[in-house]
């Protein structure tokens, strides 16, 4: 009789932490899905080329592009243009970041640039933002570039 129950005590602890790891693995693939974005979010880039002002691409609308030079005080030759990064919406699922990793990206990089006086010019391209957060984020990016080149408006 003792072996019996202890055969079923067995059982239903052997049963438990089974439902134990499963529940837990559960849990660990829920908080993994919830955490990671979604591929159709990943549809902002930075490349590293010079677009115009009605310049139309269906692989990258320019939003925001800004130019540094190599070296502070560094003069162009006629035909440079320095190094341009520019900011673009790709079609979704084929970018690098979602829209507000983007944006600290390039704050960090205007910042620096900044900093080592080698930013030389921006532009914006508020015609081509598709939705509000990207207009939002041509504004931001403007006014940070005032406020490092210390050109910023007073509120």
């Amino acid at each position: 009789m003792i072996t019996v129950i202890a055969g079923v005590a067995l059982f239903l602890l052997a049963t438990a932490g089974l439902l134990a790891y499963q529940n837990s693995r559960l849990i660990t693939e829920q908080e993994a899905d919830s955490t990671a974005v979604p591929t159709g979010m990943l549809m902002y880039s930075v490349i590293n080329e010079r677009f115009l002002e009605n310049e139309e691409r269906p692989e990258a609308v320019p939003l925001f592009q800004y130019t540094v030079l190599s070296e502070p005080g560094e003069q162009l030759s006629p035909g440079e243009t320095g190094t341009t990064f520019a900011l673009c919406r790709v079609p979704a699922g084929t970018g690098e970041m979602i829209l507000w990793d983007a944006q600290n990206w390039m704050v960090n990089n205007i910042r620096k640039a900044a900093i080592q006086g080698v930013l030389m010019e921006h532009s914006g391209f508020p015609d081509k933002a598709a939705r509000k957060g990207e207009k939002e984020l041509i504004v931001n990016l403007e006014a940070t570039v005032k406020e490092e080149t210390g050109h910023a408006d007073s509120y």
